[in-house]
């Protein structure tokens, strides 16, 4: 399965505290990225500020919680992209009672699909994992909180196959019958929040980071068992934290994300918080002043290839392209997709 090169990025912003969510999808080579590497070098050396985005992208679809008599049951809590790696087009959205639905923005067409077998809480974990010679990708989703929400339904993934389970086992008129489905998978072995999470190994091994790193490979986990070995360094999130924006002290990151969007090309999204003057700690909501996101493209590439084993420089670099900030009023950003 090949990889797309992204030309939108998806961006889900919540209207105030309604509960209603907007789709925005931003252009790529507009606001993320010069026409060269060559102009994005020249940049840094005489501009490094951060322009600014002075609304989001015409609005594409709305998503509304469910009406429903039980306390925040219906709040939609999940979007995620499907088959990333193929299509920048198509959107599941899940509420806290486990219902999804697929709604793909490039034919502006909606697709009831199967409910969880349990809601997964606030913002789960959503990794999306290529199968050799599947036609779609799997999605793993997993509740973040300590208590991993109830038993064997805190962890599913989303799977395209027959819907009657192997076409060999099947009789009568399911035989051939191919769609999505959830499958329930067994609860990780750690009781802790996670708050981090990423795909390496060539996209075939989930890492997920709290109290401790722990390693869920797919072959593992639909065995019930788990690699305990040491994650493996990630070289792109190594040169983040080196060659990071230099941001004011009273700024405070509350979420990042790292997004790919083929031919070594990433979206770095941040969501940050500001301290109120007079303030010295996050710990109260009254202390936070504004919040914005801003919103990086960044090209990784290889330097000093072929120049010798002793050259400093061989090895990955990155090169930042542009930088936007978006100032949240009524709208603010939750999903960066």
């Amino acid at each position: 399965m090949g990889t797309t090169i992204r030309r939108l990025v998806n961006i889900v912003a919540e209207r105030g505290c309604s509960g209603m969510y907007t789709l925005h999808r931003l252009d790529v080579a507009k606001h993320l990225f010069y026409p060269s590497r060559a102009a994005a070098e020249a940049a840094n050396k005489t501009n490094g500020k951060v322009s600014i985005l002075p609304w989001l992208p015409a609005t594409v679809m709305r998503f509304e919680p469910s009406p429903t008599t039980l306390w925040d049951a219906g709040r939609l809590e999940m979007f995620a992209l499907v088959s990333p790696r193929s299509c920048e087009d198509r959107i599941l959205c899940s509420n806290t009672a486990g219902h999804t639905t697929l709604y793909n923005a490039y034919s502006n067409c909606v697709q009831a699909l199967p409910d969880l077998n349990g809601g997964k809480g606030f913002m789960p974990m959503a990794i999306s994992i290529a199968r050799p010679a599947a036609p779609e990708e799997d999605l793993y989703v997993m509740n973040t909180a300590a208590d991993l929400g109830d038993g064997m339904c805190c962890f599913e993934v989303l799977r395209f196959g027959s819907l009657g389970g192997n076409d060999s086992e099947v009789e009568g008129p399911m035989v051939g019958l191919r769609g999505w489905r959830w499958g329930p998978l067994p609860p990780p072995p750690f009781s802790a929040n996670i708050c981090a999470h990423t795909v390496v190994d060539g996209g075939s091994t989930i890492c997920v980071s709290a109290s401790e790193a722990l390693v869920l490979t797919p072959s593992a986990l639909t065995q019930g068992s788990v690699n305990g070995r040491k994650p493996p360094a990630d070289g792109c999130c190594h040169l983040m934290a080196q060659q990071n924006l230099k941001t004011p002290e009273e700024w405070s990151v509350s979420r990042l994300s790292l997004l790919n969007l083929g031919g070594g090309r990433f979206c770095i999204a941040k969501t940050f918080r500001v301290l109120s003057n007079g303030r010295e700690s996050f710990d109260s909501a009254d202390s936070v002043e504004d919040k914005f996101a801003v919103l990086t493209g960044i090209e990784m590439v290889t330097s000093g290839v072929g120049r010798g084993d002793n050259d400093p420089e061989e090895g990955l670099k990155m090169v930042r392209h542009k930088s936007i900030r978006y100032m949240f009023t009524n709208e603010m950003i939750r999903w960066v997709l």
